[in-house]
């Protein structure tokens, strides 16, 4: 049994473990989020470790959302060097449109100042909002292309730059600041993700770590590969056998060496252990099978035995019936021992008769009850006590009580203890009945002791002057435990207990 315990248990244990196999040992397509936290810890000591190829400040140079634009809008600026294509009409349009409204907006009043129908703009034309034309072109841009003063056009770059679009300040090769420099170098996609807030991105050159509103920490992509490689990390812009994808990042994880190694042989191993566990499998089941075969064997044999038993049985009732005929016969120093022989005889019958039901029904319980009423223990134990005329035993009623329990068990259980008591221990042996609200207590006792402290040690135990009661005793404690009792023993003097719970017994009426 406990041989059989263990392959069951080893056998689970492989399942896990193949399993398991497949779990930890992961290729690199598998992601949790241990993966992504790890990834932002990285991020912070990338920054606190390597210095930057650049740090953008966007709120520098644009600090509004109209001055972002400059960065997304894209004009076309070979297409509009001229400063708009008037004609007389468009002029007239402008007229009617500054007569006939009491708001001018920007672009009527830029159309005004072309056609000459207004002398000067405001102050903060070029300054506010918006600040780009419909037609794509900056105002600051538009007004550039009307200088031409070499002076003036310096003059007007220095104040009015900032307010270009970043195509048109490249295109006039006129950076205002570190930050400009670096984004007339950048394509519209690393424009528009910066603006858009991505946290991480990468281009060709450089590794973009988002740092604050409109902030990053940019460093050289070959620098930021080496850094993250230590921590078994690589990225690209690609999308193949990405673990997880931020931005335009897609990363990849290394395994260890080791795991590598078993990442490597992951099949071997998960395949291996499905052997083994085939194996472990078809070893319990082998094992079972005997089992049962044996179990089937013993049972069989029993059946035989049974069934052969019946015959002399048979013939030694036949012969009991014959004698009780001329009973008046005998002399009566035989009839006391002769009527102790029919008794056992009798018993042997109905030990026989339950044998062979028990064996011919297909059932899980150990015995098959048929429960009944005694309405008194005591005077039970009395007519058990007519086979031991000759021996010393004694009845102790402390509170006599019925008990509903299968006659035929009960009394083979106390006859196995009182034949115990009898072989192994001293006389006088006492038979003890106390009852309670709860549980009717019997307790079986003699005079001599034993050389166990409790029932499991005596069950367990081998001793020279106990040959025959190890086995009497489990048969004896197994019957309890179907008939809802409890088996308990004492030593010097030698004392055993069974507890009937009085709900116990009642619940397994059948």
């Amino acid at each position: 049994m406990k041989l059989d315990l263990f392959l069951f248990l080893f056998a689970v244990s492989l399942a896990f473990l193949s399993g398991n196999i497949t779990y930890f040992i992961k290729s690199e397509g598998n992601a949790d989020l241990k993966d992504l936290d790890e990834i932002r810890k990285l991020h912070v000591e990338l920054q606190e470790e390597i210095s930057p190829s650049k740090r953008l400040d966007l709120n520098i140079d644009y600090p509004t959302p109209e001055r972002l634009k400059l960065l997304l809008e894209s004009p076309s600026i070979s297409s509009n060097k001229r400063k708009i294509i008037l004609n007389s009409s468009e002029c007239l349009k402008s007229k009617i449109s500054q007569l006939s409204s009491s708001f001018i907006n920007k672009e009527t009043l830029w159309l005004g100042f072309l056609c000459n129908q207004i002398d000067h703009l405001p102050l903060t034309f070029f300054t506010s909002p918006p600040f780009i034309h419909s037609n794509g072109v900056s105002y600051s841009y538009m007004k550039f292309k009307m200088i031409h003063s070499h002076i003036d056009r310096i003059n007007w770059l220095e104040d009015h730059a900032k307010y270009m679009h970043i195509s048109e300040i490249k295109d006039l090769h006129w950076p205002t600041s570190t930050n400009q420099r670096f984004l007339i170098k950048q394509s519209q996609e690393v424009l528009k993700r910066i603006i858009s807030g991505e946290n991480t991105f990468l281009t060709d050159t450089h590794y973009y770590i988002k740092s604050g509103n409109l902030k990053y920490y940019i460093i050289d992509i070959n620098i930021a590969k080496r850094f993250f490689k230590r921590a078994r990390y690589t990225f690209s812009d690609g999308n193949i056998e990405c673990i997880f994808k931020v931005g335009n990042v897609c990363w990849k994880k290394k395994p260890h060496n080791l795991q590598s190694l078993m990442s490597q042989s992951t099949i071997v191993l998960f395949f291996g252990t499905i052997i083994i566990l085939l194996l472990t499998a078809r070893s319990l089941f082998t094992r079972l099978k005997r089992k049962k075969l044996e179990e089937d064997r013993k049972k069989h044999a029993l059946r035989i035995l049974t069934h052969e038993l019946r015959t002399p049985i048979a013939s030694l009732l036949l012969q009991i019936n014959q004698l009780n005929k001329n009973i008046e016969d005998i002399p009566l120093e035989v009839q006391d021992p002769f009527m102790k022989i029919e008794s056992q005889v009798y018993r042997l019958k109905h030990l026989a008769e339950k044998s062979q039901s028990y064996l011919q029904t297909d059932t899980t319980e150990l015995i098959n009850m048929n429960r009944a009423e005694i309405p008194s223990l005591k005077d039970f134990l009395e007519g058990l006590l007519f086979e031991y005329d000759n021996q010393d035993i004694k009845i102790i009623s402390k509170n006599d009580s019925a008990i509903y329990q299968d006659p035929y068990w009960l009394k083979m259980c106390v006859m196995n203890l009182i034949d115990n008591g009898i072989r192994y221990g001293e006389s006088p042996i006492e038979l003890e009945i106390d009852s309670s609200e709860k549980n009717i207590i019997l307790k079986v006792r003699d005079q001599g002791s034993i050389p166990y402290n409790n029932l499991k040690e005596l069950l367990k135990g081998k001793h020279e002057n106990s040959k025959g009661l190890g086995l009497g005793l489990i048969i004896v404690n197994k019957t309890l435990k179907e008939m809802g009792a409890k088996l308990s023993l004492s030593s010097t003097p030698t004392e055993f207990t069974i507890t009937f719970n009085k709900r116990k017994s009642e619940n397994k009426n059948e």
